[in-house]
């Protein structure tokens, strides 16, 4: 596929082809994004990229991994893991982080494929805009609802074991804290309880706009101007219910005596804090493994069957969580 087949169905110079795949500013960005759709549908970034492994087998490849964020252990961990899996094999990794901003992912997406900067994606998202891009991607998601291969933890299914765990223990006022940008662990909250006949209201959800431990933080507060306070807490992820356990105690809140408190994700210091986090733990480095081969599978076998696996998690007790308190309305005097 040459730039003149494109500049023919597109209608334009030889130069304004070559001036959208370079990523030119000199063109308008309505005609670089149709001159890039005309080149997709015409295979042009797939065989260019075909060429690219054929020619270099030998050399090392490039794997973009493109997460929301760097600044969360949780993200820290899951792309260390990765990394060393790529580089075990030979290869290189690319980070990319798109803020939780959909259009700057697409951005990203676009830029890979037009510049052709990589020979396949790992990519951290829960939902696409779009379906085809053509460079061999693999997803890490907490859902398998994307067209591409995907390594997923239900949410679903790990936060049902920590309601029931909490059930079993005798509590029903159960809370859920968390972030616009974990509201996927919210619905799968509401879910469960309504499946293991938990009534629940929704002053039992806390969803701060903020991030890590200002969200415990604001969270603590709001729930302790309340005279009934829940019996247990369910946290998005462990920095928020540290902070939470450490403000607790600050005001003579027991922990788990009155409240127990559980995380997900099992950062480090959730094992060693003064008050050792319950918390759900996943398999880094075997999801980390296992990612990495999907995508290799994809580049060297042009495999066209899309696989969804789903990964396991493990609850972890520890020291935060315990029976129910007997007064069932758990007012603090």
């Amino acid at each position: 596929m040459t730039y003149k087949k494109i500049a023919q169905a597109a209608n334009v110079s030889l130069s304004t082809v070559s001036k959208a795949l370079s990523g030119s500013k000199e063109i308008s960005d309505e005609l670089r994004q149709n001159i890039i759709q005309i080149a997709k549908e015409m295979g042009y970034f797939e065989k260019k990229r075909k060429r690219k492994i054929e020619y270099s087998k030998s050399d090392a490849i490039t794997i973009a991994v493109i997460c929301p964020e760097i600044i969360s252990l949780f993200y820290a961990g899951e792309i260390t893991a990765i990394k060393n899996k790529i580089e075990e094999s030979g290869g290189l990794c690319a980070v990319y982080v798109y803020d939780f901003d959909d259009k700057k992912l697409d951005r990203i997406l676009e830029q890979i494929t037009v510049r052709n900067s990589a020979d396949g994606i790992i990519l951290f998202a829960e939902y696409l805009n779009r379906s085809n891009y053509s460079i061999p991607m693999v997803c890490l998601s907490s859902s398998e609802n994307i067209p591409y291969d995907t390594v997923f933890c239900d949410t679903n299914v790990y936060m049902s074991d920590m309601i029931r765990y909490l059930k079993d223990l005798g509590h029903t006022d159960i809370a859920f804290v968390g972030e616009p940008n974990t509201m996927s662990k919210l619905t799968a909250y509401r879910k469960a309880m309504n499946t293991l006949e938990i009534p629940y209201t929704s002053e039992n959800e806390y969803i701060i706009n903020a991030r890590f431990e200002e969200i415990g933080h604001q969270a603590a507060l709001q729930i302790m101007q309340k005279r009934k306070i829940p019996t247990a807490i369910i946290c998005a992820y462990d920095e928020i219910a540290l902070k939470i356990i450490h403000d607790f105690c600050q005001c003579g809140i027991k922990i788990p005596e009155q409240v127990s408190i559980i995380g997900i994700n099992d950062i480090p210091m959730s094992s060693y804090a003064p008050i050792p986090l319950t918390t759900i733990r996943f398999f880094q480095e075997e999801q980390g493994a296992l990612v990495v081969k999907l995508l290799y599978d994809k580049i060297y076998e042009n495999s066209d069957i899309t696989q969804h696996i789903s990964i396991g998690h493990r609850l972890i007790e520890r020291k935060s969580v315990g029976k129910a308190p007997k007064n069932c309305y758990n007012e603090r005097t």
